[in-house]
């Protein structure tokens, strides 16, 4: 008995398997149709042919053509929208993120097959009553996508993105717009300038400048012809959202130092934050540094830091930056002798979850 029942459920899950397998394969040889004549030019006989089985094996699958037709665009969309967040969500940063996205995103050329099938299910959903309620739920997956990597920036700190949904919404909307002018119609746009255009919204939804959205973990192909990285690679001034919480990150540096606050100068730096002077390492970790602050407020009545000028740079793909500083550090000895040495300091700084912080210290007296 007990082994019947196991049989009869084997049989079950291999003729499961074995159906769905053959759905798979149905939906598939139906893209590959659709992609050459078009939505509207399909027929229910061209896609047996393609498979070399009868009419009646699609029907036993799919009741009609308009069934066949809907899901056969919605078993590619959904695999195509899965392979771009997959690929979007193995990049470092946010800014790295949304990059990628723009860049799978964005057809290729206008013999790109993936845009080519997205743009005719548009028009086969004003006629489709089946195709419709997939092509609006798929539309609202790609803004879902978009929205989700500008609240992650948002969160981490690289982004400065009033309203999330609404920002998402008009990047994703923009790419449609353009998409159909650029598949369509030959000449219109090019790549590059598409990308362009897509870079300037991006810059302007999330507060970076349209140079920090890229990816340098990747060539960006697609924005200077498959040429490389070239001058996209480096650091490059901090864009406004960057360049202030830098800015508020060393305000608040001082403000520690000058009230010998040793928890609050901690949020300065990383645990793994190395210091040197003038070439030589004199701290290997925040413990380190840490000890060197201790020494001088002991030793010290006031200790105050002055910047005579600073200056920031970020390279928002990788999640990196440096300061320029000119400081001079004024010290009252508790003999109330005061002594003032100026320096240049290089901090360079690193993006966390809580936030930027000093990864490296490099100071040389001047």
């Amino acid at each position: 008995m007990v082994s019947s029942l196991i049989y009869e459920y084997r049989a079950q899950v291999v003729k499961k398997e074995t159906v769905e397998k053959r759905r798979i394969e149905i939906l598939e040889a139906t893209c590959d149709v659709v992609i050459e004549r078009g939505f509207a030019g399909t027929r229910v006989a061209d896609v047996a042919k393609r498979l070399g089985v009868s009419n009646s094996l699609i029907h036993y699958h799919f009741a009609s053509k308009e069934e066949l037709l809907a899901a056969a665009f919605e078993h590619y969309a959904r695999k195509d929208l899965g392979e771009m967040q997959t690929d979007s969500e193995a990049a470092p940063t946010a800014a790295a993120k949304l990059w990628r996205l723009i860049e799978s995103y964005v057809p290729e050329g206008s013999d790109d097959v993936e845009w080519m099938l997205w743009i005719d299910a548009w028009g086969e959903a004003l006629r489709n009553p089946k195709m419709k309620p997939i092509s609006q739920d798929l539309d609202e997956q790609s803004i879902a996508v978009f929205e989700r990597v500008l609240r992650a920036g948002n969160e981490s700190g690289e982004f400065h993105c009033v309203n999330p949904r609404e920002s998402a919404t008009r990047i994703s909307g923009l790419i449609d717009g353009l998409a159909v002018q650029y598949a369509a119609h030959e000449g219109v746009l090019k790549r590059k300038e598409f990308i362009r255009l897509m870079r300037q919204l991006a810059a302007a939804e999330t507060g970076l400048s349209p140079d920090d959205i890229r990816d340098n973990r990747r060539s960006p192909r697609s924005a200077n012809g498959g040429k490389g990285a070239g001058q996209d690679e480096g650091p490059r001034p901090a864009s406004l959202a960057t360049d202030f919480d830098l800015r508020q990150l060393a305000s608040q540096y001082q403000d520690a130092l000058s009230r010998k606050d040793l928890p609050n100068l901690k949020k300065y730096f990383a645990d793994d934050a190395k210091h040197s002077e003038s070439g030589n390492l004199v701290a290997s970790d925040f413990s380190e540094i840490e000890s060197r602050f201790k020494h001088d407020f002991d030793n010290s009545a006031s200790l105050i830091e002055a910047f005579l000028s600073l200056a920031f740079y970020a390279d928002e793909g990788n999640g990196t930056a440096h300061g320029n500083f000119v400081v001079e550090r004024r010290t009252k000895t508790t003999g109330q002798k005061t002594t003032s040495e100026v320096f240049r300091r290089t901090d360079t700084y690193r993006r966390t979850s809580q936030g930027w912080r000093c990864i490296d210290r490099l100071q040389t007296a001047i």
